[in-house]
This record gives C-alpha cells, sequence and structure tokens, in this order.
C-alpha cells in the first residue's frame, strides 16, 4: 500500500511523493491523519529553511495533528483502531528532533512504542478535530504561561496575537488572571479582534505610539528607559523570522518598557539577533525567561482547556484547505494578515 506524503527539499522547494506503507511493528501503531494545522516553524521552513528547526532535507514533516488509529501492532494495549487520538510529537519516534517532522502533512504518522498519556492522548467527545490540531501549539503557550507564577492580581503584557499569543493569554485566563488585565499586541488587526472577541484587550502595534494606549490598560510605572507599563510580565510571542529585517523587533520594544523588577518571557522563535542592554537589565532589576516548548503534561493541560469549552478556540482556524492544496495552504499561512490559523483537512 502507498501513500501520499508532502516532502520538505529546501526553502519554497515542497513537494508531493507516492511512499511505500511501512509494517506496523508489534509495539507500534499507523495513525490516518484527520487534520493537520501549520505552526510558524512550518512557514519559516519554506521561507528560509528548515535547518534552525532540525529539518534534514527530503522528509516528510507537520506535527499539530489530530488521527485515528488506522493499525495496531500485535503487543500494543489499550489502543483501538478508530480511536481518536492526538500524538504528543516529541515522543513520537524514538528521536525527539523529529518532533517537527513527524508527517502531518501527509495521509499517516508511525508512532513506536505507542502507549495512552506517554505519546498518544485519547480525544474527548466534546473536542473536535479541528480542534485537536491545535494541542501542540496550545502547549506551547501554556508552557509559557507557567514560566512566572501569576494570580487573580497580575497584569500580562504579550506581544504578538497569533496563535500562540492567544493560548497563552487563554493559559494565564485559566489561572485566574481576569481576561481585563491581560493585554495583546501586534499588527494585524484580524488577530486583535479575535482577541477582544474573547474578552482580552488588544492593541494594534500600526499606530504611532501604540505603548500609550497599552499603558491605558496595563497601567504605567517607573522604567530605566522612562514611561513604562505596569505589566508584571510581558511575554513574547511575536519573534523574528524575517533574517534580512533591520526593524526593531516586538522583544526589543517590549524591554523598552518593561517596568522596574518586571519580568520577559521568551516564547516566540527568532531567526535573527535581539538587541538587548545588558546594562538596562542589571540596573533595572529585570529578568528574562525562556518559555517556549512543551513537555507532556503541557499537553494534557491543552486538551483540559479546549474540553472545558472557556474559549473558541475553534474560531481561531481561518481557513481550512483539501490535502491536495497543502503546499498553497502553507504559502498563504506567511500572510499573517490574512489568518490566524489555517490547517489541512484530510476529510475534504
Amino acid at each position: 500500500m502507498k501513500y501520499k506524503a508532502l516532502i520538505y527539499h529546501a526553502a519554497k522547494n515542497l513537494s508531493f511523493e507516492e511512499r511505500e506503507m511501512p509494517e506496523c511493528g508489534e509495539n507500534d501503531v499507523i495513525l490516518k491523519n484527520v487534520v493537520a494545522s501549520i505552526c510558524g516553524s512550518d512557514t519559516d521552513t519554506w521561507l528560509n529553511g528548515g535547518e534552525m528547526h532540525y529539518f534534514p532535507a527530503d522528509v516528510e514533516f507537520g506535527h499539530e495533528v489530530s488521527c485515528v488509529v488506522h493499525e495496531v501492532g500485535k503487543n500494543v494495549k489499550g489502543i483501538q483502531v478508530g480511536d481518536r487520538v492526538a500524538p504528543f510529537p516529541l515522543l513520537t519516534t524514538p528521536n525527539s528532533r523529529k518532533a517537527g517532522f513527524l508527517g502531518g502533512f501527509s495521509e499517516y504518522i508511525y508512532c513506536t512504542n505507542a502507549s495512552y498519556d506517554y505519546n498518544l492522548f485519547l480525544l474527548p467527545e466534546n473536542v473536535s478535530d479541528m480542534e485537536a490540531s491545535l494541542i501542540e501549539p496550545m502547549s506551547v503557550g501554556i508552557r509559557g504561561a507557567d514560566i512566572v507564577p501569576v494570580t487573580e492580581k497580575s497584569i500580562a503584557l504579550i506581544l504578538g496575537a497569533g496563535f500562540v499569543g492567544f493560548s497563552l493569554a487563554a493559559a494565564l485566563a485559566d489561572k485566574g488572571v481576569p481576561r481585563s488585565n491581560i493585554t495583546l499586541v501586534d499588527r494585524c488587526e484580524n488577530r486583535l479582534a479575535f482577541c477582544r472577541k474573547e474578552g482580552f484587550n488588544a492593541v494594534s502595534t500600526n499606530q504611532d505610539n501604540w505603548q500609550q494606549e497599552v499603558f491605558q490598560y496595563t497601567g504605567s510605572a517607573y522604567c530605566v528607559y522612562g514611561p513604562g507599563s505596569n505589566a508584571d510580565v510581558i511575554y513574547d510571542c511575536a519573534g523574528s523570522i524575517n533574517p534580512n529585517s533591520t526593524a526593531p523587533t516586538l522583544m526589543e520594544q517590549g524591554m523598552k518598557i518593561l517596568k522596574y523588577g518586571g519580568k520577559m518571557v521568551a516564547v516566540g522563535v527568532h531567526r535573527r539577533q535581539v538587541n538587548i542592554n545588558m546594562q538596562k537589565l542589571v540596573f533595572g532589576l529585570q529578568d528574562i525567561l525562556c518559555g517556549s516548548g512543551n513537555t507532556k503534561n503541557y499537553f494534557e493541560k491543552a486538551i483540559e482547556i479546549l474540553a472545558s469549552k472557556q474559549f473558541d478556540f475553534e474560531g481561531a482556524i481561518t481557513r481550512s484547505y483539501k490535502h491536495d492544496d497543502a503546499i498553497d495552504a502553507i504559502v498563504s499561512t506567511c500572510d499573517a494578515s490574512s489568518c490566524i490559523k489555517v490547517v489541512i483537512d484530510y476529510r475534504k
């Protein structure tokens, strides 16, 4: 039996290939993809190449996916053909560096040493296939929200209102931070409108002195650079994937309004150097912490938040494409002004 696979070769060089279905090992399962969502690392790979994300040439890729179990090895216990599942990328294969190129943009994924609550998670009935394709990026935002302890009195500023930024905001709200205490900034109005609909504050960085509007929501406080935000934590979920840009990153701009004693949590991926004034950082008693990535417990927490129905995560899906149009889907996702999350729906 052959299956259709989307293959990464190099920047702006993808192709479909027919590959032979491997025989299912006795401890393994084969998963049939149902919905795959497109990660920022996938668009960065299309634009700039996959080396930064550990992609070698000529591999299947895609890792944000919901599946059904297609075949089960004879030694696997408790997993049934037809079960709706989400694979945890870091443990789906023995090589954690393959997490980014599992094969979510192919028809099937091979999962080794398959076990529930280890590398596969059974989906609750009230979590749709579309929602389940968002579990992995949600878990990144949830981990970012867990880096600094927060309370119901915390004030948070999130740089970047893409899906990870929104997921981080949702995770903070789930921890008890009032939505009115959470502000997201972005240049894309469709993202900001979605965040406002979900009850968060949202500010456009396209306007001059956007920081002044931020202060209206967060309050203002002393900063070593001048007027600052009273946010206890600023989360950078924007990153920077354009290696040729000379404009200041949102993280660099955020550091200039981080209050005395405030914390910056870096969640976004930066392809180019971020310039931080270390003297100001030291004199301002500020901390920079890294919060990107995920672990199994954050994957589980993402499923729990989806099942709670506190937020309209499926509403963040702007467009869906059939599998034959997966390359077009990835290219279209590069235009952040027209989408929040784009998915490939294998049921089409």
